[in-house]
């Protein structure tokens, strides 16, 4: 009984010490890259017309040829928002959704990042402006966990 109660009082002393630098010092997430490796600035304002001229609108049947070739390019896309996540990263909140465009065999899915929230919900049309990136792999929902997809670090979203 006394090794019992010796173990016990141990694994209580482990457990305070963790809770007590868990208050102190936070629990350490890291994130490896700059933020920039992750998201465009969100364009605003007068900046609109000109970034979204600045934008080709993709071309689906040509992308299923070679999702690579559009990597680093500013593209555009519509498509319907299948799954939308708002979540805080580098100390700000950041939008994710899984754009469903059904004419983009076989991925028929294009994973949007964003560096802000925005008032849009699952089910309505977008249309998406910003920097082309393939592939990037996700774990998110079921029906896409583990696959390479491409992506968009969006700069500016609206409604279709």
């Amino acid at each position: 009984m006394e090794k019992l109660s010796k173990i016990l009082a141990i694994v209580l002393i482990i457990v305070v010490a963790a809770f007590a630098y868990v208050l102190m010092f936070g629990i350490p997430f890291t994130f490896e890259g700059k933020e920039s490796d992750f998201y465009v600035p969100v364009v605003t304002g007068d900046d609109i017309l000109a970034y979204k001229t600045s934008c080709t609108e993709i071309n689906l049947s040509e992308l299923s040829k070679d999702f690579k070739a559009l990597n680093g390019q500013k593209v555009k896309v519509k498509g319907q928002i299948h799954k939308k996540q708002v979540y805080v990263q580098f100390d700000k909140t950041r939008t994710y959704i899984e754009l469903k465009v059904p004419e983009l065999a076989p991925y028929h899915h294009i994973l949007v990042f964003y560096s802000a929230t925005l008032p849009f919900k699952e089910g309505d049309m977008i249309t998406v402006y910003g920097e082309y990136e393939f592939p990037v792999g996700t774990q998110s929902s079921q029906e896409l966990a583990n696959k390479d997809l491409p992506s968009i670090k969006a700069a500016y979203i609206e409604k279709a």
